[in-house]
């Protein structure tokens, strides 16, 4: 028996089982997601049923018993469910939300959206995953409180690095750095280490990649993370990186750029995407979040679009 006579047995005998495996899969997920539908139309209602106290008239000890007994809801699922209703109540942008996606995704802007901010927040959250709307409010919440400083440029600063780093370092490591500091200050020698680290970076900064494949080369993607310490690369956020992002898109350009290549942690990679970062083209110390989509050019905005759609889909680990 040839091999090609016996790869084709072999395969009449796996099929039937092939295809009983992705039937079940199939059933599976089909039960899975009508269970999740009908659990938030629950959740929808358990307000009411708190308010005219139906479980009690129905013989149940407390809304927790008749909601574990009728809907499979755990006690902590109904807490959350009651909070985040009260807090939508007066905003039916977000209680459609709740309905098409459930009451997980609001549960980071549910303190921060108003009546007036209500359709924005929607629009979030239906376009967003939980981990990346709750990154994209932090930073709105951010943006919101140094609103004030953004004139002077002068923000929360403490002139006291140690203290405002809570730096945990050996006495005999403080007692060099006491000596090189001298009479200056801490800024200033601090700075000095910056740039003695970033020069040395520089002299090492391996060439531009044209006409290049997807794979960044180790010499690009070492020099890329050095300069964060493998952690992402927005303000202020101390995450482990999980993505290099190319903000010159490399469906265009098909170039590894170490200049352009920025190390972000994933929720900072979707926003990038989602075209909520200002100054992009600008080092990352200058980015700030935005609260409309950047509208530049028609191959930048579908080159993005097909990133986030691949995202929501099956094949992330090709999402360029």
């Amino acid at each position: 028996m040839t091999n090609s006579t016996q790869n084709s047995a072999q395969n009449l005998v796996q099929n039937p089982n092939q295809i009983l495996e992705k039937n079940l899969h199939a059933r599976f997920t089909f039960y899975g997601k009508n269970s999740l539908k009908w659990k938030r139309k629950c959740t929808l209602l358990l307000p009411e049923i708190a308010k005219y106290r139906i479980w009690e008239k129905k013989g149940f000890f407390s809304i927790y018993e008749y909601a574990a007994k009728l809907a499979g809801m755990s006690h902590a699922s109904v807490e959350a469910a009651l909070w985040a209703m009260k807090k939508v109540e007066d905003k039916p942008e977000l209680r459609r939300v709740i309905e098409e996606k459930g009451i997980e995704i609001i549960r980071p802007i549910a303190n921060i959206a108003t009546q007036e901010t209500a359709k924005f927040w929607a629009e979030k959250a239906m376009e967003m995953s939980r981990n990346t709307l709750a990154a994209y409010a932090k930073e709105y919440k951010k943006s919101e409180r140094s609103a004030p400083c953004a004139g002077s440029g002068i923000c929360h600063k403490n002139s006291d690095l140690f203290s405002d780093l809570n730096l945990q370092i050996k006495p005999e490591i403080a007692e060099k750095l006491q000596k090189l500091k001298g009479q200056g200050s801490w800024d200033d020698l601090m700075e000095k280490f910056i740039n003695l680290y970033e020069q040395k970076l520089e002299e090492n900064k391996p060439q531009l990649q044209e006409n290049a494949k997807e794979y960044i080369p180790a010499k690009i993607k070492n020099y890329v993370l050095a300069k964060t310490n493998n952690t992402c690369a927005f303000p202020d956020c101390m995450k482990p990186y999980e993505i290099l992002h190319h903000t010159e898109r490399f469906a265009l350009t098909h170039e590894h750029d170490p200049d352009s290549l920025i190390p972000l942690c994933k929720a900072h990679e979707r926003m990038a995407h989602a075209g909520l970062i200002e100054n992009e083209n600008q080092s990352p110390e200058n980015w700030r979040i935005k609260t409309t989509a950047d509208k530049t050019t028609e191959k930048w905005q579908k080159v993005d679009k097909w990133v986030t759609q691949c995202y929501t889909g099956k094949s992330a680990e090709n999402c360029a």
